[in-house]
């Protein structure tokens, strides 16, 4: 018999992993814990940033790594979803974990499970990911690690860090209710409980203010300081589909001309986030160049967000999948190609808010194509998706259709286009999956 090859292998290992979502109002956290302190906590043997937020998670780690790795450090990063490979979720200096470092992660931390009176299907696929991360970037000796939580932030699996150097909050805002909770308040709640003593907590300049109160209270409690830019000043001097060229000044930086390689307005935000957290780090001594700044920031890259697929006609991919991402969304495209026609390929999942997205994207839509994403179980019909639009829309606008998959949407969006046209795809990562999985240049192609 043929042995399986090392892919065949990592295939079958990923298979076996427990799918199930574990994390409730069960907290796991305190088990993680336990595992982590076995496996010798290989979370103290590199800096980590622990990110939380319902918004810019993604953007804030990838810039702040680009920015470390600039510098030089080994930088390694756990986030989530992926895309179209989960190993997308592990990564040092931009490159995915081997199937080979996994499968020896995972061995590597079998006995310790066994030790414990712990089976494999104990832990979830996401706490598995999370584990694995934390010994592979241990022994691929890492000198940075960006950390996202997952889901929330008190009992993510991601809150079995022991001691993160910098805890970063993103944009906080309404998702996940039914988990974590009806309000903003509830949510950043939270998120809040990932906040450590002895780290230092980052948030944007304009956090939601019941956010921010919460987060306040929390970082006293915890002893640790919560820093924002002052007077922050961002002005964008050029914006296009490729990028943006702005100017940031705060009491904490003042930078000119910076490229950013992402897009959209909803970066520029982001941007101000990161520049804070580099300010952060430069006071505790971190060595980071102004070069360092604006190359990373130049050459930073993001699978999903904004992602120019094609420009003739122009087509974009965003997995924008909540009210507040939408929101973010349909600002940016309307400033950085006004006045032209918006077609928008939405495929959407039946716990999300699609109603409140459908409100926000449906104004700036000519043509409207739903499509059913690829996830059986959580997956709205595109027609269901449809009668919500029709019945939320202004009369005879926007052209609502209904496409099997989202291979007839494109196509169908290509055969509505005119010379002024723009075709959006969003509505959630799994259609970002499937753009990746039909041949649409999504993520980058050199894994």
């Amino acid at each position: 018999m043929v042995e399986a090859t090392i892919q065949q292998q990592y295939e079958t290992l990923v298979a076996q992993l427990n799918q199930a979502m574990l994390v409730t109002k069960h907290d796991r956290v305190p088990l993680l814990r336990r595992i982590m302190a076995h496996l010798g906590q290989p979370d103290r043997y590199f800096h980590v940033s622990h990110l939380a937020g319902t918004n810019g998670k993604g953007s804030t780690g990838a810039m702040l790594a680009s920015v470390l790795q600039a510098q030089g450090y080994r930088v390694g990063r756990f986030s989530s979803p992926a895309i179209n490979d989960e190993r997308e979720q592990l990564q040092l200096n931009g490159h995915w974990i081997s199937p080979a470092d996994f499968i020896d992660s995972y061995h590597e931390i079998v006995p310790v499970l066994t030790n414990m009176g712990l089976k494999v299907a104990d832990i979830s696929i996401f706490e598995w990911y999370f584990l694995i991360g934390m010994v592979w970037f241990r022994n691929q000796k890492v000198d940075w690690a960006m950390v996202e939580a997952g889901l929330g932030g008190q009992y993510d699996a991601t809150n079995a860090l022991a001691g993160p150097q910098l805890t970063i909050f993103t944009k906080i805002a309404l998702d996940h209710q039914k988990i974590l909770g009806s309000t903003i308040t509830a949510i950043a709640h939270n998120k809040s409980k990932i906040i450590k003593p002895k780290t230092q907590v980052v948030t944007l300049a304009d956090q939601n203010p019941s956010a921010l109160t919460v987060l306040q209270a929390e970082a006293e409690r915890q002893g640790v300081p919560l820093i924002q830019a002052q007077q922050l000043q961002l002005t964008v001097e050029q914006a296009t589909i490729d990028g943006s060229i702005i100017d940031a000044t705060s009491d904490l930086f003042a930078w000119q001309k910076l490229q950013l390689g992402l897009v959209g307005q909803y970066q520029v935000q982001n941007l101000g986030l990161v520049l804070t957290a580099v300010a952060v780090l430069r006071q505790q001594r971190v060595t980071i160049s102004d070069d360092a700044v604006r190359t990373g920031l130049r050459q930073v890259t993001l699978p999903g967000r904004l992602t120019v697929l094609q420009k003739h006609p122009v087509i974009l991919a965003d997995g924008a999948h909540n009210p507040d991402g939408m929101q973010a969304l349909v600002k940016s495209v309307q400033a950085l190609l006004p006045q032209r026609r918006l077609i928008w390929v939405v495929g959407v999942l039946r716990d999300k808010d699609y109603q409140t997205m459908l409100a926000t994207l449906l104004p700036a839509a000519t043509v409207l194509i739903t499509n059913t994403p690829a996830n059986p179980q959580r997956a709205l019909p595109a027609t269901q998706l449809a009668q919500t639009a029709t019945a939320l829309a202004s009369p005879n606008k926007p052209v609502v259709l209904v496409a099997a998959d989202i291979q007839a949407a494109l196509k169908l969006a290509q055969e509505k286009a005119t010379i002024d046209s723009v075709i959006i795809v969003t509505g959630s990562f799994y259609v970002m999956r499937e753009l990746q999985q039909q041949g649409w240049q999504v993520l980058p192609n050199d894994h």
